[in-house]
């Protein structure tokens, strides 16, 4: 939703070129009171109504978008407000279990370096008399169990 809201937002009102370049472009005489001066009959001053009308339906929807715009930028600032929170509150977590693997790493380090001092303390059997050569085999099961 974060992601999508804030792709929606390159495509908001205040990036729309085309728009402020039409109010940009407005003739000076829609926004200057004194140009009502320089008048000289009816039809100039029907003519300018139309574009003033124009320029405020153009400036009335272009005022809407941006309103819209800026409710919508506020809602994201809300949305990345919270993601940040969350994300904060995962890292802290995360941190938490980083440690608890660390322990338990360290207590597994501890086994092995005991296990390994264990071995080396064990005799060389290799270095023992052949036991092995004057022993007599083993019965069989058979023989352990005669009916």
């Amino acid at each position: 939703d974060l992601v999508k809201a804030l792709n929606d937002l390159e495509s908001s009102a205040s990036s729309d070129a085309s728009v402020r370049e039409c109010i940009a472009a407005l003739p000076q005489e829609v926004s200057d009171v004194s140009c009502l001066e320089k008048l000289k009959d009816q039809n100039e001053a029907t003519e300018l109504s139309k574009k003033v009308e124009e320029a405020c339906a153009l400036l009335v929807n272009y005022n809407g978008r941006l309103a819209s715009e800026l409710q919508e930028r506020k809602r994201v600032a809300r949305m990345l407000r919270d993601y940040k929170l969350s994300q904060k509150s995962a890292f802290a977590e995360s941190e938490k279990k980083l440690q608890i693997f660390k322990k338990k790493l360290g207590q597994v380090e501890s086994v092995r370096q005991e296990l390994h001092s264990h071995l080396q303390s064990l005799p060389d059997l290799s270095l023992l008399p052949g036991v092995h050569a004057g022993l007599a085999p083993l019965p069989s099961a058979g023989d352990l169990f005669k009916l």
